[in-house]
């Protein structure tokens, strides 16, 4: 099977459909692409290769697994603004939400317009990244 689209160096988008067999809507590439490009690869060169937990859910997937209403990986509401759930090969959750939120607030396309969320998740072991409206927490 063919790649669909390669969104950066290391990430394609099948990574990010939805694990209901959804594809990743076209108006939402834009925004997948721009985090993969700013924040994705450049975690990747620091911490290794990662996984793609989650990308795009939809609605009826995003409640199965008790996403928020608001998710901002139901890409179809805010295709502008996408988010996803990884883990990498090596460091920790602390280090890798430390370096989703160094790009975010260090980085002019992120700062200037207060972009950014990040979610880190210690006991599962993963972060969320967003490029959604500033925000973190710890879950």
């Amino acid at each position: 099977m063919a790649t669909r689209l390669q969104l950066s160096s290391h990430f394609i988008i099948e990574e990010f459909d939805c694990h209901d067999g959804t594809d990743v809507p076209d108006a939402a590439v834009p925004a997948l692409k721009e985090i993969c490009e700013h924040v994705l690869e450049p975690m990747r060169a620091k911490y290794g290769p990662c996984a793609v937990l989650s990308g795009f859910r939809t609605v009826s997937h995003n409640t199965s697994v008790g996403g928020a209403s608001a998710s901002q990986h139901i890409y179809s509401q805010h295709p502008s603004s996408v988010a996803v759930d990884v883990r990498f090969t090596s460091g920790s959750v602390h280090e890798w939400a430390s370096g989703a939120r160094w790009r975010f607030t260090s980085k002019p396309r992120w700062a200037q317009s207060r972009r950014g969320g990040v979610g880190d998740y210690p006991r599962s072991g993963f972060v969320h990244v967003d490029s959604g409206t500033r925000r973190d927490w710890h879950g």
